[in-house]
């Protein structure tokens, strides 16, 4: 009998450790503590088991017992020998794997005998408690699928929610050696993380304490209560079932790899080979090493780059907090002067979960934008997917308000246009500028589906010609009017400027014609997804505009 800690544990692998755990023994009746050593694809283990359950439960609210995720510590687990009995019986090849006399750095004289356990003793067991698993994800599914033939959205919700459930219990009976039903299942998802880090990339998170998808299952719960349907949403089944399909893989994958385990004696080999990369453009590189030194992002997608003269301008979706127009505007002016102009940046920034959240406005747009292909940085592997609806329409909310106001901007400006006194320009210029960027703006969000921050002139240009490439030949009206810099005098137009204001009259015209231009221009795009009596309708419309974040 092992009656103390073993002193080589102390003495190979942490002294500090093995003093609490010896002081655990002091403390509480345990029966058996087992150590399983770091291997190449899973961390070392300590499996304290306590004679009974209520001091299991007081031990594992100690705050060094719970996992923090580091990756150099132990992970702990606490199970009373109880439940360690019931799940060995039941077939959990956890304890099988990890519960083994040739384990044991601490062993009661109260506890009774563990055995080794091999495969052919564990074999029959292992195959039922699997079998049990499979047969009633199988039938949840059926009954998912029926409700969702029968229209009941209720049900679904309820009956995938079950589901989710159902994984999750297997998922933590066979990494941490017991369920934890007491706990809900946004907190159950984040605690199973530290043991499959990668499980989060299945789960946007909708805040600190809580993911998107599951209170959106969460919801069928009020739906039963109130009899009211009306905040269910059908479309975000496909992401519901392929979330719970990458859950099941989880769960598969386990029982494969505790099985080798078994089957090995407890050494267990990778089975992953290192995925090919290819070079990455040094320029790109460069630039998000910059990025990332004035505010860091979780990841970086390239959609979309151009060549103009020596000047290369990179597209970027950047995902991360606090990515105000502010900071991007900051990194901008950045990267155009330390690169000496040779490289530009348009620049998008947005956290996941307020894209994941704002789907119904923009889903078109980041869907095309967000794929592995165009990933070109992540600040950890395990970065959730959007959970993207289907079928999925764009419905351009609000564009008749913005198109409204566009347009009303534009025609005082001609008021003022006409109506100026002679050699008297003042608020020309102001009324141009804001004209044009609103211009630009309702042009993207008709074309692409995406309403844009307040960016820059520039960003809001190019955005448009991203939209319509051939929109690039009315630059030579922007030259006409301002010479190189036109984005640059748009800008300042939205600025309070003391200051006489004094335009030629030949750069009134081009100012004229780039207006009439984009009125056109914006008129057709708005006529191509609303309909033709889009601005017949909008003319006469006095409905105020949004309110904007």
């Amino acid at each position: 009998m092992k009656a103390t800690i073993e002193p080589g544990f102390s003495e190979m692998k942490d002294r500090a450790l093995s003093e609490k755990l010896t002081q655990l023994t002091r403390e509480f009746p345990i029966a058996f503590i087992f150590y399983s050593p770091r291997q190449e694809t899973s961390p070392a283990r300590i499996l304290i088991i306590p004679l009974e359950g209520k001091h299991a439960r007081l031990i594992e609210s100690r705050k060094w017992i719970r996992n923090d995720g580091d990756k150099n510590k132990p992970l702990l687990h606490v199970i009373s020998l109880g439940k360690m009995a019931f799940e060995y019986r039941a077939g959990n090849p956890f304890i099988a794997c990890y519960c083994q006399k040739s384990a044991i750095i601490y062993q009661s004289p109260q506890a009774g005998d563990c055995p080794d356990t091999d495969w052919p003793s564990i074999k029959n067991k292992f195959k039922k408690y699997t079998e049990r698993y499979y047969h009633d994800r199988e039938i949840l599914l059926s009954a998912a699928t029926r409700f969702q033939q029968l229209g009941s959205l209720t049900g679904t919700h309820l009956t995938y929610l079950s589901a989710f459930e159902h994984t999750i219990r297997y998922l933590e009976t066979l990494y941490a050696g017991h369920s934890f039903d007491s706990s809900n299942l946004h907190q159950r998802i984040k605690y199973l993380s530290y043991f499959i880090p990668s499980i989060e990339k299945g789960f946007v998170k909708k805040n600190s304490n809580e993911y998107y998808l599951v209170s959106e299952l969460e919801r069928g719960k009020e739906a039963a209560e109130y009899g009211d349907e009306v905040r269910l949403n059908e479309n975000l089944f496909d992401s519901i079932a392929a979330t719970e399909f990458k859950l099941y893989q989880f769960v598969s994958d386990r029982f494969s790899a505790l099985k080798r385990q078994i089957k090995s004696g407890g050494h267990l080999q990778a089975i992953v080979s290192k995925p090919k990369l290819s070079p990455e453009d040094k320029e790109l590189a460069r630039l998000i090493t910059l990025l990332q030194k004035m505010h860091p992002v979780e990841e970086v997608y390239l959609f979309h780059q151009s060549q103009h003269d020596r000047t290369t301008t990179y597209f970027l979706l950047l995902i991360g907090e606090g990515l105000g127009t502010a900071i991007l505007n900051r990194v901008q002016q950045s990267v155009e002067a330390k690169t000496g102009g040779q490289l530009a940046v348009v620049l998008i920034g947005h956290s996941l979960t307020w894209i994941q959240t704002n789907l119904f406005y923009h889903q078109a747009f980041f869907q095309k934008i967000m794929l592995p292909v165009n990933r070109k940085f992540q600040s950890h592997p395990n970065h959730p997917s959007i959970h993207w609806e289907n079928p999925y329409t764009p419905n351009y909310p609000d564009l008749e308000y913005y198109y409204s106001s566009s347009i009303k901007m534009a025609k005082q400006y001609f008021v003022l246009r006409t109506n100026a006194t002679e050699n008297n320009t003042e608020g020309l210029s102001n009324l141009f500028g804001q004209s044009v960027l609103g211009l630009f703006r309702t042009y993207i969000f008709a074309k692409l589906s995406y309403l844009p921050n307040y960016l820059p002139a520039y960003s809001l240009w190019e955005l448009c010609v991203y939209a319509e490439p051939r929109f690039e030949k009315v630059e030579f009206l922007f030259e006409k009017c301002c010479g190189e810099s036109f984005f640059k005098t748009v800008d300042e137009a939205n600025k309070f400027h003391h200051r006489i204001s004094n335009v030629a009259e030949e750069k009134l015209l081009v100012m004229d014609e780039i207006l009439n231009l984009l009125l056109e221009e914006l008129e057709t795009a708005c006529k191509s997804v609303k309909g033709e009596s889009f601005r017949d309708v909008l003319i006469h419309s006095d409905t105020p505009a949004p309110q904007e974040e």
